[in-house]
């Protein structure tokens, strides 16, 4: 892959999510966004190419991280709910999970 300039596509309902739910919510099964290539996950231990910059997407564990496998990245993003509860007890045990599973430079929970 040559390295250079990217030029990313802001997608029309991006200014109107309630629209863009509509929108993309009814033709799910049908309709894809040009600009949105689907890629099929790589195995967790995969290494990381030299230069790139790994991002490592999780979402919605709810309390249920005893079997995630996580790999090497730079920059994990946990999206959606990491709890089941709310209780402090499961924050609690969250953040020892990510302590413990996730050896990269940054972390954020969105």
């Amino acid at each position: 892959m040559a390295h250079g300039k990217v030029t990313i596509t802001v997608d029309e309902y991006s200014s109107n999510p309630t629209q863009a739910f509509t929108h993309y919510n009814i033709n799910q099964s049908r309709f894809q966004p040009p600009h949105v290539h689907m890629v099929d996950p790589i195995p967790y231990d995969t290494p990381k190419p030299a230069g790139h910059t790994r991002f490592v997407c999780v979402s919605d564990t709810h309390s249920r991280t005893d079997g995630i496998q996580m790999p090497y990245g730079d920059v994990l993003l946990h999206m959606g709910d990491f709890t089941e509860l709310g209780l402090p007890s499961e924050v609690k045990k969250f953040n020892d999970w990510l302590g413990k599973s996730f050896h990269g430079k940054n972390r954020n929970q969105i």
